[in-house]
């Protein structure tokens, strides 16, 4: 049954008064074998993305470090260590399952979105919730919010965090609840701390969509007790432990990498139309939740969900990258506060203004926001197949390098090709960003800002040229004309030079692969 199906057999089930739900035998097997099957659409459908750009980045790394490669030393990240943390455990595993690290973290991420809709779902039975059972009979949509609304976000960072940060908003929304016959117990909260401790250490601004949600059940409650419960004490305590190991162990990262963020990553922006976009969606889904927001009762789920939805809005522009996965959180929880809302019994709905001119029901204009919301992550960044097979017959297990300011230049191609990339970092983000900063400070005439960043441009070229003399990678897969970085590269770092070493094997657009002249591919193992 399909997400839209659920969300409007649910619905209608509510709307019908006096027909009771399946037993629960029924329901339970019903329930499994809906899960099942979503799963497998799920994976059928992520064929169209594969492994996405970061995901593929970080694999790299995890098996760098694995090999004793120091992290933001011989191998360069801009994010904190728990983003290559959180995936150490499957890439480690397939090492010595023999397997392919990209099933591996296919698996672990249906694993996280499983444990997140489960360990919700029996929080919202503990608890008691009136529309516990409609919200079972949910479960498969909660679960497709996980495993197919993301697209292109599929396996990123903040979609584990999400997965996980949903058992603390049903516990939030626990406690929020003026009638429960019983708190959380200590073991419920401290593994819901757990939780959603993942999505902070992911990005710390994070924390936002805690404090909304925590404050929101305060305001509810008329009570401070709820901000100190024990769940919260649990994220602190790891916060700053994990504060504590950054220091301690990877003093490189506040030392030298957060200054760089600060001072490039930071005053890079994508056009005003792409986040106009999200917001835009982000109103849709809270019109229709508007719509279904009962009369004379509190939705607490719903209240909470959509409370933390909205403070996820201030990382997104904050960011103002314009990336699918930073909007995700906003946008899936938003689905998720409607879907409690359809959960609840039927009684009399809002009905100011135009609601009850509108024509279709809320599972159909719900359906059209989640499209709406998804459009962005349907784009894919995966290499073509004509691109993958002719480097393959040209090259054998190749070292790779780029030349690029984007991610989704060499990966997953490098990995798709059986290459072994030796670069430090994954792209040219600095030596970007450094170019782009230079050229607006030197147009304002701020001598002393293009000073800066043409001395930050100068050490990053002058540092890739000496990696490349010492690595000669057997690959070079390069982005050409993309803007200044590359010419700068090109006329004034002796990268023509070196190039002369090279000659093209493949070239699309914007696309050209370099292979060393001198490169001898290897006779292929014999069989067995």
């Amino acid at each position: 049954m399909s997400m839209s199906e659920q969300v409007a057999t649910a619905t209608r089930d509510n709307a019908m008064a006096g027909v009771a739900f399946p037993s629960a035998r029924t329901d339970y097997v019903g329930s499994v074998a809906t899960f099942v099957i979503l799963l497998a659409i799920a994976i059928l459908w992520q064929v169209r993305w594969g492994t996405i750009p970061d995901t593929s980045w970080l694999i790299i790394i995890c098996e760098r470090v694995l090999s004793g490669e120091r992290l933001y030393t011989q191998v360069q990240e801009v994010n904190p260590p728990f983003s290559v943390w959180l995936y150490l455990p499957p890439v480690a595993m397939a090492r010595i399952l023999s397997l392919a690290p990209e099933i591996l973290i296919q698996a672990w991420t249906y694993l996280i979105a499983l444990i997140g809709v489960w360990f919700s779902g029996a929080i919202v039975g503990r608890a008691g919730f009136p529309e516990r059972a409609s919200l079972s009979a949910l479960g498969p949509a909660f679960f497709a919010v996980l495993v197919i609304f993301p697209g292109n976000v599929f396996s990123q960072r903040e979609h584990l965090g999400v997965a996980l940060f949903m058992p603390l908003l049903a516990l939030h929304a626990w406690r929020a609840r003026k009638d429960a016959e019983a708190m959380p117990g200590a073991a419920i909260a401290v593994f819901a701390g757990l939780c959603g401790s993942v999505l902070l250490l992911v990005k710390p601004y994070y924390a936002v969509m805690v404090l909304a949600s925590a404050l929101f059940v305060a305001t509810h409650r008329r009570s401070l007790k709820p901000i100190f419960a024990l769940e919260h004490w649990v994220i602190g305590g790891i916060c700053i432990a994990y504060l504590v190991a950054v220091v301690l162990v990877y003093p490189e990262f506040l030392r030298d990498v957060y200054p760089l963020l600060v001072d490039l990553y930071a005053k890079s922006g994508v056009s005003a139309h792409v986040m106009a976009y999200y917001g835009c969606a982000w109103l849709f889904l809270g019109f229709l939740a508007l719509w279904c927001w009962p009369v004379g009762r509190f939705p607490e789920l719903a209240a909470v969900t959509l409370a933390a939805s909205a403070a996820a809005l201030l990382p997104l522009f904050y960011q103002a990258k314009g990336w699918p996965y930073h909007a995700y959180p906003a946008l899936s929880l938003a689905v998720a506060a409607n879907l409690c809302l359809l959960a609840l019994p039927r009684v009399k709905r809002q009905s100011a203004g135009l609601l009850p001119y509108l024509a279709y029901p809320p599972p159909a204009l719900l359906s059209l926001a989640i499209m709406t919301a998804f459009v962005l992550n349907w784009v894919t960044q995966k290499p073509d197949g004509a691109l993958v097979s002719t480097i393959r017959a040209a090259v054998v297990e190749p070292t790779v390098a780029t030349i690029s300011p984007d991610l989704d230049t060499a990966h997953p191609l490098s990995r798709m090709i059986g290459g072994r990339y030796v670069s430090a970092g994954a792209n040219d983000w600095v030596g970007q960003d450094a170019t782009t900063l230079y050229l607006q400070a030197a147009r304002s005439g701020d001598a002393v800002r293009a000073a800066r960043y043409e001395a930050i441009m100068t050490r990053y070229a002058e540092d890739k040229r000496r990696a490349f003399d010492r690595l000669r990678p057997d690959l070079i897969i390069f982005k050409k004309d993309d803007g200044p970085w590359t010419h700068q590269l090109i006329e004034h770092f002796g990268f023509d030079r070196f190039l002369t070493g090279y000659r093209v094997l493949f070239e699309r657009g914007r696309l050209r692969i370099y292979l060393r002249n001198d490169y001898v591919r290897p006779d292929p193992p014999p069989a067995g």
